[in-house]
């Protein structure tokens, strides 16, 4: 019995020898290649001149020549495809590495709060992906900066930007504070923005679109604006049918107080699918907070934007 133990545990040692052997032949001949890391601080906004601007406000809308469409965004996210595989899904600034032994290509499309919502971030598919081609640098950075703008088939519909002086917003069921339009310092982009000033006892508004009730084609549809807002505020929609009782409105959802202009991405080809209309209105509704006496809600570039 000891002769075959000792021919068995010889024969062991034999095998693990081997297999160590092979494993740092393995080890040598395919050591990981070191990455080349990319930094992403934000995205660049350029001004498109592909995309076709309406005037939503005119009863038969009409293509807008000289309307400059606004290049603010609020991107938070990068979506990030190297070879058109997705490497990740990056909150900005962000360094992430990309392991290649060869020249690749990125792809960095835009991420955006789908309604405000940071858990539900989207490759937003109204601005166009980044497309970055580059040679490795095993162990360096690489910064670079993106750049989007719409897609050449998307449709922009101004619906109000208040430089014409005007709001286009009407008090709606008799609010005593409506829309009215300012200029100066609060001003977010070109001439005018709109506001909502708000004091007790007036201690909410609701404001809406029906002299210029706007039609949303079927398909992807979002409704951006700026805003800038020290009281929370809801945003809604209402479909019309002609000849028929319009229905109530619907608020799809509501945003919070918040500090200096920010960028509103609103999803509504959920709704329009469910309630069809000829037309919309849009409804905005501001109110103060508990122990508020006063505040205020600006606004700029409201559009719509389909494809």
């Amino acid at each position: 019995m000891s002769d075959i133990y000792q021919k068995i545990r010889n024969l062991i040692f034999v095998l693990l020898g081997c297999s160590l052997f092979w494993q740092g032949c393995n080890s040598t001949n395919s050591a990981t290649p070191v990455p080349t890391y990319i930094h992403i601080d934000s995205f660049h906004f350029a001004q498109s001149s592909l995309v076709h601007p309406y005037n939503l406000i005119a009863s038969t809308p009409t293509l807008l020549q000289q309307y400059t469409l606004t290049t603010s965004h609020q991107t938070n996210v990068a979506w990030v495809y190297y070879n058109d595989n997705l490497i990740g899904i990056f909150d900005l600034p962000a360094t992430f590495p990309v392991t290649t032994t060869g020249a690749g290509v990125l792809k960095v499309f835009p991420g955006i709060a789908a309604d405000g919502e940071n858990n539900d971030i989207i490759n937003y598919l109204f601005n166009q992906a980044d497309t970055f081609t580059f040679v490795p640098q095993p162990g360096k950075t690489i910064v670079h900066e993106p750049i989007t703008t719409y897609n050449s088939g998307d449709v922009i519909g101004l619906i109000a930007d208040f430089d014409n002086g005007k709001s286009n917003f009407g008090a709606w069921g008799g609010t005593p504070v409506s829309m009215g339009v300012i200029s100066g310092d609060s001003v977010f982009e070109g001439l005018h923005s709109g506001i909502i000033a708000l004091s007790t006892p007036n201690a909410d508004s609701t404001i809406d679109s029906s002299s210029f009730s706007f039609a949303i084609p079927a398909g992807r549809a979002y409704i951006e604006f700026n805003y800038n807002s020290t009281v929370p505020f809801y945003i809604g929609l209402q479909a019309n049918l002609s000849n028929v009782i319009s229905s109530v409105p619907y608020y799809l959802t509501g945003v919070h107080a918040g500090t200096g202009w920010q960028k509103f991405y609103l999803e509504v080809d959920g709704f329009t699918a469910s309630a069809q209309g000829t037309s919309y209105t849009l409804f905005i509704k501001a109110n103060l907070l508990p122990g508020q006496t006063s505040g205020r809600l600006l606004l700029d570039n409201i559009q719509l934007v389909t494809n």
